[in-house]
């Protein structure tokens, strides 16, 4: 555990100093220091939380399978992980890892039966979380990206909303779509967290039931999607955010939103609610 500990911790110093020579002003450039200093307190308040928070309980009765994808960041699962473990819902963790450089094996230590390791044979992409999800999942699913650090107060919050309404899925981050606007990212999806409302798009955490899935893979197939699996937004850099690295980001994103959209309409039994985005306070890489 200490050697994951130090892998994470300096990992996470690396990322924030790479932006040293980005940063114009000197007052930018020192307040790094600043910025070191809470990811640290963050980090031990985290640790704190998986250590000695107490479990929550059951969820009368209900369970879900938590999904993990892993590519750029393994040093970020053991966290994740110990964060499904220590709740009182989680029958199984799922972790893929789609990078041939690495055995995920090496990156956690949790020795619990409901955690499953998986290296993948192929690269995949964070579609594959789907098709995990209807191999693994049972009627209840949370899927994680790999940088949202949940306590466990958070976690249960998570499955608490999505199990006292099932008819959408859950989520703590979302975007509005406003075409013909632009947001600060220069898309036409406007961030919204901290409060609770219906989004267009769930970032980040999902919660959602079997029946979200089912739908999900119908609308795969009626706008020509066959392999779920390879569904992307093209590739990022180790440590930085996909949006950041490809300038082709949100003009994909858009047009799959608009052809699902689209096809949602033109369903028999169209999908007319919209995901839930939670008021929710998460921890992020």
């Amino acid at each position: 555990m200490a050697k994951i500990k130090r892998r994470f911790l300096r990992t996470q110093f690396s990322y924030l100093f790479r932006t040293y020579r980005q940063r114009r002003s000197w007052r930018h450039k020192l307040w790094i220091l600043v910025e070191a200093l809470v990811l640290l307190i963050r980090y031990c308040r985290l640790q704190v939380d998986l250590s000695f928070a107490p479990i929550p309980t059951t969820m009368h009765g209900k369970s879900c399978v938590v999904i993990l994808l892993s590519h750029n960041r393994p040093q970020n699962l053991s966290i994740l992980v110990r964060g499904a473990l220590r709740t009182g819902f989680v029958d199984k963790v799922v972790v893929s890892n789609s990078n041939k450089q690495v055995r995920i094996a090496e990156w956690i230590d949790e020795a619990d039966s409901r955690v499953l390791l998986i290296d993948e044979n192929r690269p995949t992409q964070p579609g594959h979380r789907l098709v995990l999800a209807r191999q693994h999942g049972t009627r209840y699913i949370i899927a994680l990206d790999d940088d949202i650090f949940l306590s466990p107060s958070e976690w249960h919050r998570l499955f608490e909303c999505l199990i006292s309404d099932e008819a959408v899925p859950h989520g703590i981050t979302g975007h509005i779509y406003r075409p013909g606007t632009q947001s600060s990212n220069g898309s036409s999806f406007h961030h919204v967290t901290g409060v609770e409302q219906e989004v267009d798009v769930l970032i980040g955490a999902y919660a959602f039931t079997s029946e979200h899935l089912d739908r999900v893979f119908a609308l795969a197939g009626a706008i020509g999607i066959r392999d779920v699996s390879q569904v992307r937004n093209s590739a990022s850099l180790p440590g930085v955010a996909l949006w950041k690295s490809d300038e082709q980001f949100w003009d994909e994103r858009e047009r799959v939103f608009e052809r699902v959209r689209d096809a949602r309409l033109a369903m028999r039994s169209p999908w007319s609610e919209r995901p839930k985005q939670l008021s929710h306070k998460v921890r992020e890489s």
